[in-house]
């Protein structure tokens, strides 16, 4: 079986942040939920990496998955290729976390860019 290409953009880095990588990733995301005027509704930390699962506040489907690279200090936009556009209810948060492996991403960002496989 092909695997599911997944589609991952870098949308902001901590230099764009005004920040550094080594900073507390606390600081780091609040620092991009204030920039995108967004709240995490799930967050997932690993060495590497960290999966956000963000909403805008008041829109019930309007959840975005992110992965954060610590080593580069940059927050990738995940787009899923399941048809969905405009955003994820937090229902559907789990189980599209385990259909497209996102905790893999999220342990190693290294894998981000274009088609993630």
């Amino acid at each position: 079986m092909t695997p599911i290409a997944i589609d991952a953009r870098p949308v902001v880095s901590t230099t764009d942040l005004g920040t550094r990588p080594e900073r507390d990733i606390t600081e780091i995301v609040a620092g991009f939920l204030k920039l995108g005027e967004g709240v995490v509704a799930h967050w997932v930390e690993y060495a590497r990496g960290a999966l956000l699962f963000v909403m805008a506040p008041g829109d019930a489907r309007s959840g975005e998955f992110y992965i954060y690279d610590r080593r580069k200090g940059s927050f990738w936009l995940l787009t899923l290729p399941d048809g969905v556009f405009g955003g994820y209810a937090l229902a559907d948060m789990r189980q599209k976390i385990k259909d497209f492996r996102l905790l893999d991403l999220a342990e190693n960002p290294s894998r981000l860019g274009p088609a993630v496989h």
